[in-house]
């Protein structure tokens, strides 16, 4: 992210960031759709997901896609030329972000703006080759 950490998603299904590289690091992003991704740990084999208090998690199974912004029903009367309004929680969007000291923030803190929100994808270099090779070979021994 904009601090120098790394996602981790763990098997335990924690969630933190961590300035040096391990395999929970690695992660597979997946479009879903336009706009969407579905991020996998590779080796932990769980996904990233948030629940409905904007707490992130290890999920075992791919999240479910709600629509977000969806527009509900007003049961009281409206004046004239209003339609349905939004919900106050559907009307800002939420954030996959760590705080400084590694620990991933609520959804409903974040901000698109923050640099704690901001991840660049990682090329495997060598380096991350042999640590995924290290790590093959003794899930093998095992």
């Amino acid at each position: 992210c904009g601090l120098k950490y790394h996602l981790q998603l763990h098997p335990s299904g924690r969630v933190n960031g961590s300035l040096e590289n391990s395999a929970y690091s690695i992660l597979e992003i997946t479009a879903v759709e336009v706009g969407v991704v579905a991020i996998k740990g590779l080796f932990s084999g769980r996904y990233l997901a948030m629940n409905k208090r904007g707490r992130l998690y290890a999920s075992g199974s791919p999240p479910r896609l709600r629509p977000r912004g969806a527009l509900c029903a007003d049961p009281g009367p409206r004046p004239p030329g209003r339609g349905a309004r939004r919900q106050p929680s559907a009307e800002r969007l939420w954030y996959v972000s760590v705080n400084g000291k590694g620990r991933p923030r609520r959804g409903f803190k974040t901000r698109r703006t923050q640099k704690s929100s901001l991840f660049l994808p990682r090329v495997l270099d060598r380096k991350d080759h042999e640590m995924v090779r290290l790590v093959l070979c003794r899930a093998a021994a095992r």
